[in-house]
């Protein structure tokens, strides 16, 4: 869903996705963090260039949210420095819009929305449920393919072509977005964030975008293995195809350690819980961060958060018998074995 602003470039060029536009994203993230800062909340890349694999105007799209709208002002000669040219709301009422431009030919857009804005949730919902919806994604391309061939000089007229698809994936996407952005865990030194199906797909092909957004760094140890890898992309599928409503109990839960903050490992359940209303869990962290308890209180929060769901009644857990440091994090969060293989423990917490 591109951002109605006006260019000084009237005739339309969509070209292929290019993976620097990721790289053009990260570093202006980063600036504008480094500018801003404590007034930022998240800085995120929307727009089609956002998208993977997606056509678009080679612009990249950029929302900074920040605390206080009313504080933007007092940076627009900050932003000159930087490139943008300051435009104040520019026909959007309570946004701050900011163009750059490189050897003549517009290059990025700055969008700042107060934290809480709906147009923040309408535009990151827009992004992810392309993102996770492959071939909506692939149906948009098209559609910008015909519009460009037949409005190539015209625009405005490009811009109203794709109004009705746009709405459309917008409302469908809303609808999605709201049923997956309930859930956050806490504990006392981590935050369990569920990511998205868009934030999967980030966290393997464009960890640098995620980064960026999150505002901090996630473990490249953990994702390493091609299993782990392997499992995520069915995850997913699983968000894609599933019920929104059992999105928690599909996705992988960042562990991020509130003090640093460091997004040190994965944890998550293997589906929703049976017919005897079991779910098995599952967890990676960082060597860096092990043996400090982190693993153990990630498991101890997702447990007791998985017990307050009606359909759950018992948690599991599979170890192999020679992982003495696995049995000890069950151990700890208070699980006992109940039955076993010849190679292999089954832990239960219920």
């Amino acid at each position: 869903m591109p951002y109605n602003s006006v260019l000084m470039e009237r005739v339309v060029e969509v070209v292929p996705s290019n993976s620097d536009w990721v790289t053009m994203f990260s570093a202006e993230a980063k600036a504008l963090r480094n500018l801003f800062g404590a007034e930022v909340v998240a800085v995120h890349h929307v727009g089609s260039t956002s998208i993977p694999g997606l056509k678009a105007k080679p612009i990249v799209d950029i929302l900074l949210e920040v605390r206080d709208i009313e504080k933007v002002d007092a940076f627009n000669e900050d932003m000159r420095h930087l490139g943008y040219e300051p435009r104040g709301e520019y026909g959007l009422p309570r946004r701050r819009y900011f163009p750059k431009t490189v050897n003549e030919k517009r290059s990025h857009h700055v969008h700042v929305w107060q934290h809480g804005d709906g147009e923040i949730k309408r535009h990151l919902a827009f992004r992810d449920f392309m993102i996770a919806h492959k071939e909506r994604a692939a149906a948009y391309g098209r559609l910008k393919d015909e519009l460009v061939a037949q409005f190539a000089g015209d625009r405005e007229a490009y811009i109203k072509g794709k109004h009705d698809f746009c709405q459309e994936t917008e409302r469908q996407a809303i609808a999605w977005q709201q049923a997956i952005s309930a859930f956050e865990i806490k504990s006392k030194r981590l935050r369990l964030i569920p990511l998205s199906a868009a934030q999967l797909e980030f966290l393997i092909s464009r960890p640098r975008q995620l980064e960026a957004e999150l505002g901090f760094a996630t473990s490249h140890a953990v994702l390493s293995p091609p299993v782990v890898q392997h499992a995520i992309h069915v995850k997913q599928q699983r968000l894609v195809t599933s019920p929104a409503e059992e999105f928690p109990w599909h996705t992988y839960w960042l562990v991020v350690i509130l003090a640093e903050p460091f997004g040190a490992g994965l944890i998550g359940f293997k589906g929703v819980p049976d017919k005897n209303g079991e779910v098995e869990i599952g967890y990676g962290i960082d060597p860096a961060w092990r043996r400090q308890g982190y693993t153990t209180e990630a498991a101890r929060a997702l447990i007791n958060w998985a017990l307050r769901q009606p359909p759950c009644l018992a948690v599991t857990a599979w170890s192999d018998k020679g992982n003495l440091a696995s049995a000890r994090v069950l151990e700890k969060v208070g699980m006992q074995i109940a039955r076993e293989t010849p190679g292999q423990y089954c832990w239960v917490y219920s």
